[in-house]
């Protein structure tokens, strides 16, 4: 299930940006490592918030990630699956837009022509997408 959950690296990095959201675990930040002795109760969920605090950093879902850069900043995203143009292999890309003004963010590599995809996973494309997004503000706060 750890998969489930943004990385150690992207926390820290939404944790610079102000992502404080309710979450269902984190990470220790003596030994980077996710609390994995998780006690949900449907009816009393626990959720850890307050990214501010000494000692952990929050671990998101990719899912909430992605809700609150469409929420706090009108960032949409989507990962998408394509053949390659030239050999004709499965892979995958990302694709950021403002959903207010409809501004393109340009993701593809500019080495790489048009049709061909960047990324051989959905977990690879779906990690680089949130850098991407992270970036992205980071140059707008500039």
């Amino acid at each position: 299930m750890n998969n489930e959950f943004v990385s150690y690296e992207i926390a820290l990095k939404l944790k610079e940006l102000g992502f404080d959201e309710p979450c269902f675990t984190y990470y220790y930040e003596l030994t980077s490592n996710l609390r994995t002795h998780l006690g949900v109760d449907i009816n009393n969920a626990w959720t850890y918030s307050k990214n501010k605090k000494l000692g952990f950093t929050l671990a998101p879902l990719y899912q909430q990630v992605f809700r609150w850069f469409r929420e706090q900043f009108n960032l949409q995203s989507s990962i998408e699956a394509t053949n390659d143009q030239h050999s004709n292999e499965l892979g995958y890309n990302h694709f950021i837009w403002n959903n207010v003004t409809g501004e393109g963010h340009h993701t593809m590599p500019i080495d790489r022509p048009f049709g061909d995809w960047c990324f051989k996973t959905y977990e690879e494309a779906q990690k680089n997408c949130i850098l991407n997004l992270i970036s992205i503000i980071k140059i707008q706060v500039k």
